[in-house]
């Protein structure tokens, strides 16, 4: 067993540290060996005829690639996995790993695997790390046809600041979206899509300010100290009414170096004449309160403040 084992890790090794009993069988190794090496869990299954060989916490690339391998060459991994396998920031919450088959293909679902039958072209698949998986394009169309439009739009602003979406990549997707159920939703959060939108919760609440008739006129407000050094990015800005709104997320504001940090930023941009505005999580459940919120600030602040 140990040459077919050896030879077995180096196969693992190209494929994220996963091989199949098909993989393993051709290479020498016998069902018993395959059985024994899971039962003293040396190796952990993940999905049917699927093991991986380094057990512990497996991620969700890892997921997207065992299911592919489960499945065979004609699956394509779609919706959430594609994102996931592009690396797209902000993926869609979804238990399971989804995957199209050829409609000549039995359907094969199994816990945490999902089997769909898309109908792709084949300009609609590309291969990336040796994963067959929609394109960029093809992702975000099937994507924006299925989320609510604050969902989408926070997954655009995402990929896009990171580069791993384009914006010829939604004009194909605007393309791809055309007669579906779902289209006019779709389109208006490519429209709604900055690539500048820093957090989830920014997009969110910079949508609810252009749903409520007060969209901000900047993202990313570039705020300098009185030498001229740039201080501070405020996320939302109405800099003609001297008015930031920052979108305060849990995990990067509640450590005491972001909390002092935070404290010595509001000062700055308060002595600048700045109105500053803060809006969290639990905000974005009472859209009214944002919108009365900014509108109150913007009449109270009739005059620019020093950029």
């Amino acid at each position: 067993m140990t040459t077919g084992y050896d030879t077995a890790l180096l196969i693992a090794a190209q494929q994220e540290g996963l091989i199949t009993s098909g993989q393993c069988l051709r290479i020498g190794l016998t069902r018993s060996d395959i059985a024994r090496l899971v039962n003293t869990k040396r190796w952990q299954g993940i999905f049917r005829g699927v093991h991986l060989t380094t057990p512990g916490t497996v991620s969700e690339h890892q997921r997207v690639r065992a299911g592919l391998l489960a499945l065979g060459p004609p699956a394509v991994a779609v919706l959430n996995s594609a994102a996931t396998v592009h690396g797209w920031p902000t993926v869609p919450t979804e238990p399971t790993v989804q995957v199209s088959m050829p409609a000549d293909r039995r359907r094969l679902d199994q816990v945490g695997l999902t089997t769909r039958q898309l109908v792709l072209d084949a300009a609609d698949v590309t291969t990336v790390a040796g994963m067959r998986v929609t394109t960029p394009a093809r992702t975000a169309a099937d994507l924006l046809l299925r989320l609510p439009r604050p969902e989408a739009v926070a997954m655009l602003d995402a990929a896009l600041g990171a580069g791993v979406l384009t914006g010829r990549d939604l004009e194909i997707a605007d393309t791809l979206i055309y007669g579906n159920r779902g289209a006019v939703r779709a389109r208006r959060s490519i429209r709604d899509a900055d690539s500048r939108a820093q957090s989830p919760l920014e997009s969110r609440i910079r949508l609810i300010c252009v749903d409520g008739g007060v969209p901000p006129e900047e993202l990313q407000f570039p705020v300098y100290d009185e030498f001229g050094v740039l201080r501070a990015l405020a996320d939302l800005a109405w800099p003609s009414r001297g008015v930031l709104a920052e979108a305060d997320g849990r995990a990067p504001h509640s450590t005491p170096a972001a909390v002092l940090h935070d404290r010595w930023r509001q000062n700055l941009l308060l002595t600048q004449g700045f109105v500053v505005l803060r809006f969290t999580w639990a905000d974005t459940r009472r859209p009214n309160y944002v919108v009365q919120t900014v509108r109150e600030a913007l009449k109270a602040a009739p005059r620019s403040a020093r950029r």
